[in-house]
């Protein structure tokens, strides 16, 4: 019994790992070119203040047309994609084609589409629609401007994506590091590629509670997410 739920576990993390790759810690893996001269450190900048009201798809894209507009523009779009309603096509669509080229935005959603259509159909998917209490989100730890112009950047961004339900899936942390390369098109910042992967993951120095990891869904229902910004 033991095993067979220790392989059912293994196949839901399997699952949660494809979108994860491209949705929660990042967007697709695939090739980034430099966008320009390299930028000077970002160091001390502040993404904790309100963004600009101006939205697209209910996203903040109000950031400035600097390197912590840029930065502050890659954590909210990563937050953006880490939620129980992206299992829905048609807010994934709407999400990505507000926030990345025309050009790119097509192979973005198809890079996603069959991640989505798995954790749909599985056990996050059930709960979801069931109405059972689901964790889904991104947590940006922190970033490195790598590239800056004011028409071009790219972003290293290292933060974790907590997910799971309070019945079928117990709440996992999946750590990772994300290059995207964004553009400014118009009067905002879109993703033009990315490339990620997961780690580097630390090690857990606190003991769960009574309840184990299904705490974290608890008390994260009663939480207000900072909202990074410029």
């Amino acid at each position: 019994m033991r095993r067979r739920e220790d392989k059912s576990r293994r196949s839901i993390v399997i699952r949660v790992i494809v979108l994860l790759g491209v949705l929660g810690i990042g967007w697709l893996v695939g090739h980034v070119g430099s966008p320009g001269t390299n930028a000077p450190p970002a160091g001390g900048a502040d993404l904790t203040q309100s963004p600009s009201v101006r939205t697209r798809a209910g996203i903040p894209v109000g950031f400035g047309d600097t390197a912590r507009g840029a930065a502050a523009a890659v954590a909210t779009y990563q937050r953006a994609f880490a939620s129980p309603s992206i299992l829905r096509p048609s807010v994934m669509q709407e999400r990505i084609e507000a926030v990345a080229t025309p050009d790119y935005a097509p192979q973005m959603l198809a890079a996603n589409t069959p991640g989505r259509e798995r954790i749909a159909a599985g056990p996050i998917g059930i709960g979801v629609a069931s109405g059972l209490e689901t964790l889904y989100s991104a947590v940006p730890i922190g970033y490195e401007v790598e590239a800056f112009t004011p028409s071009r950047a790219r972003i290293l961004t290292w933060g974790f994506t907590l997910l799971g339900n309070s019945s079928a899936v117990e709440p996992v942390a999946f750590f990772g590091l994300t290059h995207t390369e964004l553009r400014w098109v118009g009067d905002s910042w879109r993703i033009a590629a990315t490339r990620a992967g997961f780690g580097p993951t630390p090690k857990l120095a606190t003991r769960p509670g009574p309840l184990g990891s299904y705490d974290v869904v608890g008390l994260a229902s009663r939480l207000t997410s900072y909202e990074p910004a410029e």
